[in-house]
């Protein structure tokens, strides 16, 4: 019998690839555009004409600008990882240490600040101001990586300690990441499942109580 060629099914769009190649990140927007999209709708139902008055434009305005932003923005994400693999990037955060302990402590810093002005939202925009922030501080250690590289044309730093925790982050991040989003995803489930459970079925505090008794 000859042997049968291996068959690799790859999927030819762009699109549909890229969604595969980056699942989290995928996933992280979805969520997000989802979520945001739900609270708006949910907002202009309540009240059109304090939305209206808040935002300044109707809801067939941000029905298309909210997908488009979260779109955009995923394809910039998207595209900067394809540029940058694990190996690579490890690489590049232990060439430059300086700049990711400065730029890590500003980071700390101002997170703060940050979430005191956005975390009226609630998890899910303490979440997101998090991340955030996370990678505008990433884009600006990219620029003080290229442009440190231009003038330090070698390492000058390399230490032990700091190429362990690097070593670790690069192991715990990851999963540390999907926990989080995965925790918190199975929390507004839950919430949105508890939500309909008390109004489709009519349940008071009083009837919960007794349930959960």
């Amino acid at each position: 019998m000859e042997n049968l060629p291996d068959i690799n099914i790859e999927p030819k769009n762009w699109f549909v690839k890229r969604i595969k190649n980056y699942q989290v990140i995928t996933f992280t927007f979805g969520f997000l555009l989802i979520y945001h999209s739900a609270t708006t709708i949910i907002s202009y139902s309540a009240d059109k004409e304090s939305f209206i008055e808040k935002f300044g434009l109707n809801i067939w305005f941000w029905s298309t600008a909210i997908p488009t932003i979260y779109f955009l923005q995923w394809l910039f994400v998207t595209w900067l990882a394809s540029k940058f693999d694990r190996e690579k990037l490890r690489q590049k955060f232990l060439r430059h240490p300086i700049a990711t302990i400065i730029l890590f402590i500003l980071y700390l810093t101002d997170l703060p600040y940050r979430l005191a002005e956005y975390s009226s939202g609630g998890i899910i925009t303490i979440f997101e101001t998090i991340v955030y922030y996370a990678f505008v501080s990433f884009l600006w250690w990219l620029l003080v990586c290229w442009i440190s590289s231009i003038i330090f044309k070698k390492q000058r730093f390399q230490w032990l300690w700091y190429r362990k925790v690097i070593d670790v982050v690069f192991v715990v991040m990851p999963f540390a990441y999907k926990f989080i989003l995965g925790l918190i995803v199975a929390l507004i489930l839950f919430f949105i499942i508890f939500l309909l459970i008390t109004v489709l079925f009519k349940y008071s505090g009083q009837d919960l109580r007794i349930l959960f008794s």
